[in-house]
């Protein structure tokens, strides 16, 4: 009878014992294969999820009780390892051991309990307690789910992460970097119902708030960069709007200067967005979404095997979604269409080759509101400013159209080579109304015009990277050289500026009829950038401390016309810029003990010269920081803590000229002086939180020399000592999950806050955006029925109905917030 049960046991848990070899690793001894050392990313997780991970990765067999591992957790597997290191670390502080056996063309690991809870090849098979096979894949025995595994669709990744490869270039564990990153991943995505990256991120990232609604642009510790500061999968996306969630896997924030990875970015930190990738296991989800203000929202994602042997792979995501908006006239219409596919003929070589076409139309709301003496004026949110007329008669449209690709060889056991290679076309209309005066005492707007029939931006991005391990004695070395071009380009094109008729933000008349053929313009611009770059992670006394030094070097060029007044003048008036600069990135990291580290590092970044409306050049934006924190792992690296001072310096910043919108400005100087404290992750198995504070002195230290105080309002010149525009000193976020387990398995509720201090709006401080705080709820149920699951859930955001302004500009340009809105879902997987 024992044998019987230990027979089906072995057939239960044979993990891997039903994949086929590719031809490649079937010629591969399994001996051999031993010794093959494999990437690995795996999260920290219930132990048992993660050998069956491993196991499939490897396509092994492992033979365990359920009894053994259930309640034990692993502390996750990041980096390169042979089968018997990794599989010494996932065991490492489990008391158990295992035993590798070869039974003709593969190998069985035996998992049992160890008396000295070290490995042992030798160990008895008879050791091995009878075998319980009632405890399901992914579940303790008791029902209660674990930490944080790998769910149906990789959608149920927890909140923690542990590691970011697509933004370090490296497999280095967070806990050893000396640089700050955050990561959002898809569980925070899908419980939050994040449509948009910037959902994703303003409430689950310390330091990122908004910086305009015309551009999907972020400000990252007080500053931001309107076209440069946005990656995917590495490479720049160049003028984005609009950045959906749908094909994203996590959104990744580096804080810092990012120049030395990524070439031109801003001081405060990158958002690099990461994509789905296919899976081997087939998975289909289709969810259809419904939200206040008329909003529809359908999205479908499919992925699976082509191949018997599973060495090509896809994965299609897809989206429609239809808005209104609390604002009058404002509406957004979008199709979005992204196909993947993965290739892996050998075990070294990976090639994912990513495809997406986005066609959206919408009515833009700029300028949203203005400022009437120290306050946001006291009109209704939704009143549009804009021309009507104008906006709905010739709506924004975007027709975009990207192809990127990336592979990695492993050459050498340790060294590897990456590709990555982006091509995106854009094709627009595009038309913005710009207010140009406003009187304080009657309300009335000024505004002009700029409106474009037809442009295609074209943007090239690519990079090679060298990445290997070595030693040199004592010392353990991870190296990483690469280059990197990225190529954007708008040909000759023609554009028209007419000056509107006034409107009364008191008493609009909404529907004048306004003609968008006035004052032909005619503009053309492109931007180039080539860079090396290398950098080495030393590591030494005993893996306890680790170094960063690092360097980059840049050329740049950066071109545009300065007459717009003719087709032949905008050609002969076409001038390039040229500049040069050198980035050092120097970071050190004590770590005492395996969960707790110390970090500092210093860091400078280079800016693209600046093109003004005038199309003339400006000098390079840089940027330097001086950072020192504290990382930590708790509750068995379930929950992760950063705490980050920073202190960080950019010179030549632009903003516009309120007294002549065609005119660009530079602040000489300003500097971002902060803290920060970000807890994210899992407390327990039915307890989440993302938590996290933001503490940020944002003002300008060298500005205008010459000014009059008296007219300061209406000139808007920075000067030293005032604070920057939406620049709050304090604020922050908790979001806090309750998985329910027992009877009522299957509910999830969810609630956070937000809180941001008063700011002034605008570079002169003539006035002030109020506090304010925002409440959050969801309620979530899924359930089995007939094999698919099924998963209804329900999202309120601002549930108090608070009227507040995320973000301003100048006294022209306040941003208003959303009120109350509901998101309900139903999704259904299988």
């Amino acid at each position: 009878m024992g044998s019987t049960l230990a027979a089906a046991a072995m057939s239960a848990f044979a993990l891997g014992a039903g994949a086929s070899d590719t031809p490649a690793q079937a010629n591969v001894a399994p001996q051999e294969r031993l010794g093959l050392l494999r990437r690995y990313d795996l999260a920290p997780a219930r132990l048992a999820d993660n050998l069956n991970a491993f196991a499939d990765a490897n396509r092994l067999q492992i033979v365990y009780d359920a009894n053994v591992t259930g309640g034990l957790r692993s502390r996750g597997l990041i980096g390169n390892y042979t089968v018997r290191e990794a599989l010494d670390r996932l065991l490492e502080g489990s008391g158990l051991s295992y035993r590798l056996s070869e039974q003709r063309a593969t190998i069985s690991i035996r998992l049992a309990q160890a008396d000295n809870g070290v490995r042992s090849d030798v160990s008895d098979a008879e050791r091995l307690p009878p075998i319980d096979v009632g405890a399901a894949s992914g579940e303790t025995r008791d029902g209660r789910r674990g930490g944080a595994p790998q769910g149906p669709g990789d959608r149920h990744t927890g909140y923690n992460a542990v590691s970011a490869p697509t933004t370090l270039k490296t497999d280095t564990p967070l806990l050893k970097t000396p640089l700050t990153v955050e990561v959002v991943t898809r569980q925070t995505m899908d419980d939050q119902q994040a449509i948009s990256v910037g959902d994703a991120l303003l409430t689950n990232v310390s330091g990122v708030t908004e910086s305009t609604n015309v551009l999907d642009v972020f400000k990252i510790r007080g500053f931001s960069n309107p076209i440069g500061n946005i990656f995917k999968n590495g490479l720049m996306e160049y003028r984005i709007r609009k950045l959906d969630t749908t094909n994203l896997q996590t959104v990744e924030v580096l804080k810092g200067p990012a120049s030395l990875l990524f070439g031109r970015g801003e001081p405060g930190g990158i958002v690099n967005l990461v994509v789905k990738r296919p899976l081997d296991t087939p998975y289909y989800s289709i969810q259809q979404q419904v939200k206040s203000f008329s909003g529809t929202r359908t999205t479908i994602d499919a992925t699976g095997p082509l191949t018997q042997d599973k060495s090509i792979l896809y994965r299609v995501n897809a989206e429609y979604y239809s808005n209104g908006s609390y604002r009058d006239y404002v509406s957004d219409r979008n199709l979005f269409i992204a196909p993947t596919l993965t290739f892996q003929p050998i075990e070294q070589f990976r090639m994912n080759i990513d495809f997406e076409y986005q066609n959206r139309t919408w009515v833009d709301d700029y300028p949203v509101l203005p400022a009437v003496g120290g306050s946001p004026a006291s009109i209704p949110v939704s009143r549009y400013l804009s021309s009507a007329s104008l906006m709905t008669a010739y709506p924004d449209h975007s027709d975009r159209k990207r192809i990127a690709y990336d592979w990695t060889y492993e050459f050498l056991p340790g060294w590897s080579l990456t590709n990555r290679l982006s091509y995106t076309s854009i094709a627009t209309r595009n038309e913005n109304v710009v207010p140009l005066s406003f009187n304080q005492t009657t309300g009335v707007l000024g505004r002009f015009a700029f409106f474009i029939p037809g442009t295609t931006d074209r943007t090239f991005a690519t990079n090679l990277d060298l990445k290997g391990k070595f030693s040199t004695g004592p010392i353990d070395h991870s190296i990483l050289v690469g280059l990197d071009a990225f190529k954007n380009y708008i040909p000759l094109y023609v554009s028209y500026q007419p000056f509107l008729s006034s409107i009364n933000i008191y008493d609009p008349r909404s529907w004048q009829v306004e003609n968008p053929y006035g004052n032909q313009v005619f503009g053309k611009s492109a931007q180039k950038w080539t860079g090396v770059y290398g950098q080495d992670m030393i590591s030494l006394l005993d893996d306890t401390v680790h170094i960063l030094l690092g360097g980059r070097y840049d050329w740049a060029e950066s071109s545009a016309n300065k007459n717009f007044s003719s087709y032949l003048n905008a050609l002969s008036s076409y001038v390039t810029t040229y500049n040069t600069a050198f980035s050092p990135r120097v970071g050190a990291v004590y770590q005492p003990l395996p969960w707790l580290s110390f970090y500092g590092s210093y860091a400078r970044s280079f800016g693209v010269s600046n093109s003004s409306s005038t199309g003339l050049p400006l000098d390079p934006q840089r940027g330097e920081l001086y950072e020192a924190g504290v990382k930590a792992e708790l509750l068995d690296r379930r929950l992760s803590l950063t705490m980050a001072y920073f202190d960080i310096f950019k010179t030549n910043m632009p903003y516009a000229d309120p007294t002549n919108a065609r005119n660009t400005l530079l602040i000489g100087k300003a500097r971002s002086q902060g803290f920060e404290f970000d807890l994210t992750g899992r407390i327990d198995d039915n307890w989440s939180v993302i938590a996290n504070y933001t503490h940020d002195d944002v003002r300008t230290v060298q500005g205008a020399l010459s000014y009059n105080p008296a007219t300061l309002i209406t000139t808007q010149l920075a000067i030293s000592g005032s604070k920057l525009p939406a620049s709050p000193r304090n604020y922050g976020n908790l979001w806090v999950k309750y998985d329910a387990d027992g009877e009522l398995q299957g509910l999830s509720l969810g609630a956070g806050v937000s809180v941001h201090e008063s700011s002034f709006g605008d570079n002169a401080n003539s006035y002030v955006l109020p506090a304010y705080a925002l409440v959050n709820g969801m309620i979530a149920y899924r359930t089995n029925i007939e094999g698919y699951t099924v998963t209804g859930q329900l999202n309120v955001k601002n549930l108090g109905d608070v009227t507040y302004y995320p973000t301003s500009t100048d006294r022209y340009t306040i941003q208003t917030g959303t009120p109350r809105t509901f998101v309900g879902s139903l999704r259904v997987e299988f």
